[in-house]
């Protein structure tokens, strides 16, 4: 049976033997020129598309993508949306993968800029891809329609999805995910009603080639979501309350299974517990849900003194574990004296603090779980968009294939 690496040559081969002869090819050998390409930034890759048919189909082949998200994954960045009035900009920088070592100031690289109206979600990256919710737009209407994009940054390019076409005249929430299994990119959207903001119609649309369009699904428990989201394992979650006007103790988190396309829910069952937290940010800690809540207050800032972290150990169960940690004295001295989120957690298992809206200079700030100890990291490259809205996401890769092989 041929291995993998032998048959990836051979697919590498043929598609140099179907080259034209006029296409000056490269006397190197293809294998090696393959290995180079994966060296490359996206930046180049896209530059190499361009000089020839014959490099132009290694790198949209389907194999080199696979391969270059492989090795991207290996090289984690973070990602930095900049909210700027109507104009939303993508930057990252390298991720510090040792924390033994005092990492220097970083730059961050801008990959492209868009224009969108009322922009309310960006949806944390996968597999390099980026989802931005509920936006409008007017393109000649009276009243403006609600709709999402989809942004690769490492490519500058994007895709503005269809909008959604139901009687219903409100609001819309929507979130971005991955089929692992089926291995397809979704995007959940629902209409919300007027005033009390409850999920009425429930859209599922999957990123495929060919034309785009919604399917209709059902959800048994109507409830008001907020933005907050994160997905693992082809799994959603996301924080609602069976209205706007709900109490904490009412609060639940809400599961959608991307592949079977199925709501279930996780209510709380005991006082204090996660889903009461007002500040819930939603992290992925080792394959699993997370959330903090720092002591005393509902928001991390210089007070604080420790942390506990709600860990979802059994999703049929339901059952959380609390873990407890405290905040080094260095942590008053460090972090500055505004609101800090947790924006999740590293490989080496270290949780990273970020500023919604950055001062200068601005920071990242990272608390290793198993040292307890804290450290920041200086950003720089992005003055110009300080003092505005910024999300920060962990393990950003990069990659490289084309919009139109996505979708």
């Amino acid at each position: 049976m041929k291995t993998r690496r032998r048959k990836l040559l051979e697919d590498r081969q043929t598609i140099v033997g179907r080259s034209n002869a006029d296409e000056n090819s490269s006397p190197m050998p293809n294998d090696l020129m393959y290995e180079i390409f994966l060296r490359l930034s996206p930046k180049y890759i896209a530059r190499c598309r361009c000089v020839s048919k014959l490099w132009s189909s290694i790198l949209d082949h389907q194999d080199f993508t696979d391969q270059f998200l492989k090795q991207s994954s290996l090289r984690p960045r973070l990602l930095f949306v900049c909210l700027y009035g109507s104009k939303v900009s993508f930057f990252s920088s390298p991720q510090p993968q040792n924390p033994d070592e005092n990492t220097p100031p970083t730059t961050a690289s801008h990959h492209m800029s868009l224009h969108l109206n009322d922009v309310y979600q960006i949806h944390s990256p996968i597999s390099g891809l980026v989802g931005i919710g509920d936006f409008s737009i007017l393109n000649g209407r009276k009243r403006p329609a609600t709709t999402s994009v989809i942004c690769n940054p490492s490519t500058g390019q994007s895709c503005t999805l269809p909008r959604i076409k139901t009687r219903k005249k409100h609001e819309m929430r929507s979130f971005f995910g991955y089929d692992p299994v089926g291995k397809q990119f979704k995007v959940l959207s629902m209409t919300l009603s007027h005033g009390n903001a409850i999920s009425e119609e429930h859209h599922v649309l999957t990123l495929e080639t060919g034309k785009l369009s919604w399917r209709l699904i059902e959800c048994c428990v109507p409830h008001h979501p907020e933005h907050e989201s994160v997905c693992i394992d082809g799994v959603l979650y996301y924080r609602a309350a069976p209205n706007m006007s709900s109490s904490m103790d009412e609060f639940m988190i809400v599961c959608f299974d991307f592949r079977s396309e199925k709501f279930s829910f996780i209510k709380a069952t005991e006082p204090g517990e996660v889903h009461r937290v007002p500040s819930l940010n939603l992290i992925n800690y080792k394959g699993k849900l997370a959330s903090l809540k720092p002591n005393g207050s509902n928001y991390f800032s210089r007070e604080n003194t420790s942390f506990e972290m709600w860990v979802l150990d059994d999703l049929e169960k339901k059952e959380w574990s609390k873990h407890s940690y405290p905040l080094p004295p260095q942590w008053q001295s460090v972090v500055p004296n505004y609101i800090l989120k947790c924006v999740g957690v590293t490989g080496s298992n270290e949780i990273v603090f970020s500023e919604d809206i950055p001062s200068n200079p601005f920071y990242v700030f990272y608390y290793s779980l198993e040292k307890e100890t804290i450290r920041r990291v200086e950003i720089q490259g992005m003055g110009g968009y300080l003092k505005h809205r910024l999300y920060t996401f962990l393990n950003h890769v990069e990659n490289v294939k084309v919009m139109k092989d996505v979708l």
